[in-house]
């Protein structure tokens, strides 16, 4: 099963990371735009996390997240709602501030499996 994570932060890309390898996942880590979009064509990613902070073009995504099977999560700091309502159109399944994602990362791997 493979992960596709969206991280420009390495540290908290390494947390989630870990957390999706004890889970038993392979993890590819982007950390810029472009190459998010260019791995979004590839089906084989059952599960994409993406810090929707650091999408400045959400809609730009839109008609790549649609794949059969994959479960799209997307997080943002508490004070941008306003992506996360854009991030729930284009989409995503779960959309939560990154406190709430981080405390339910575990249980969002899981339900993957």
């Amino acid at each position: 099963m493979h992960v596709l994570l969206y991280e420009p932060d390495l540290l908290f890309s390494s947390q989630i990371e870990s957390a999706a390898r004890r889970h038993g996942y392979e993890v590819k880590l982007i950390t810029a735009f472009p190459e998010l979009v260019e791995a979004l064509k590839d089906p084989s990613f059952q599960i994409v996390i993406v810090n929707l902070d650091s999408i400045h073009d959400i809609d730009a995504l839109g008609a790549l997240t649609g794949s059969p099977g994959r479960q799209l999560i997307g997080y943002y700091s508490h004070v941008e709602s306003k992506i996360a309502e854009s991030a729930k159109r284009v989409g995503f399944d779960t959309v939560l501030p990154r406190r709430a994602f981080a405390l339910k990362l575990n249980d969002l791997l899981g339900a993957g499996n």
